[in-house]
């Protein structure tokens, strides 16, 4: 049994839950607070849509997110708990610093909003874990793991309706972008990219590194 395994179990979840859980500490690396309220705020999102976990491409994640404002953790966590997941091409970002997202149901063209409460995230960026140890610089693999179990801990032992703002479901239409399966070889550097990204340049095909237009 892995580390974030024994950490998990001791939070009594379902195994279901408990197994996608410790798969999202692995991938995510290390505990925090941010990823967990991620985590339960994908879980009550697809729940409000009434939907299951996307193992396909029938809905997407935007997240209001944006960078260098500790909201890539909760960002993973939203992600694992969806299975809108970025490699599948369906989580973007619309940056406003909140963490908040939507979650669409492509077929169904409904939505919700999903937001961490005002006290939970002033509570979060309160607590020892950033106030004694990231805002100074330290990793957040290398804080005392009692300190980094109770941010894990927490949000799991928290009423829903304490953590987040949750929307009702409403009318989202969906503009679905033109996949490609086709291939191109670029016939300057001989490498392969996707269709829809290669260019032409005087008569010839080519990737976007070798495109100069555009530099």
């Amino acid at each position: 049994m892995s580390n974030f395994e024994e950490l998990v179990a001791k939070l009594d979840l379902e195994p279901e839950r408990a197994k996608l859980l410790s798969a999202s500490l692995a991938i995510h690396g290390h505990v925090c607070g941010g990823m967990p309220l991620g985590f339960i705020a994908g879980e009550s999102a697809l729940l409000a849509l009434g939907v299951e976990r996307e193992n396909n491409m029938e809905k997407v994640v935007v997240l209001e997110s944006g960078n260098n404002h500790a909201a890539g953790c909760f960002a993973d966590g939203v992600q694992f708990a969806t299975g809108c997941t970025f490699g599948k091409g369906l989580m973007s970002k619309n940056p406003k610093g909140k963490f908040a997202f939507l979650l669409i149901d492509k077929k169904g063209k409904k939505a919700v909003r999903v937001s961490i409460k005002n006290e939970v995230m002033k509570s979060a960026f309160n607590s020892p874990f950033i106030t004694e140890f990231r805002k100074k610089g330290i990793k957040p693999s290398d804080i005392p793991a009692d300190i980094a179990f109770e941010m894990l801990k927490k949000p799991f032992f928290t009423p829903v309706e304490d953590l987040l703002e949750i929307s009702a479901p409403f009318e989202y239409s969906y503009s679905e972008p033109q996949a490609t399966f086709n291939l191109v070889e670029c016939e300057i550097c001989g490498q392969l990219c996707a269709e829809n990204y290669a260019r032409l340049e005087n008569g010839k095909k080519v990737c976007l590194d070798c495109f100069t237009y555009n530099k």
